[in-house]
């Protein structure tokens, strides 16, 4: 039985593990290699406004809650409620961070 603070730990695990290999492949891509020339470099720049800030947060934030849910799934059947009440809350907690962090009002 995993205890909740393991569940976390998996998961943060697996969101560095993501991370560290993100790098690796973006090395790899050459960012001018669909440019031509005479290209304005802004539009091969990511697009880094409030909103695009929001949507990351919040993919990731509904990406950890998918996983919490499966490894709640995991538990035994007493565990699993208090479990998938805790990954529920955890994700609002989230997104309200994410309202908060990018700028974005709430709806």
């Amino acid at each position: 039985m995993k205890t909740t603070k393991q569940l976390m730990a998996g998961l943060a695990f697996a969101l560095v593990s993501a991370a560290m290999l993100s790098p690796a492949q973006a090395a790899d891509t050459d960012p001018n290699a669909t440019s031509q020339n005479g290209d304005p470099q802004r539009w091969y720049q990511e697009e880094m406004t409030p909103m695009a800030y929001f949507k990351t947060l919040k993919k990731e934030a509904e990406a950890v809650y998918q996983l919490s849910v499966v490894e709640c799934r995991r538990m035994a059947r007493n565990q699993q409620s208090t479990c998938l009440s805790e990954a529920k809350s955890t994700m609002q907690q989230d997104m309200a961070d994410a309202y908060r962090k990018s700028g974005i009002r709430q709806r």
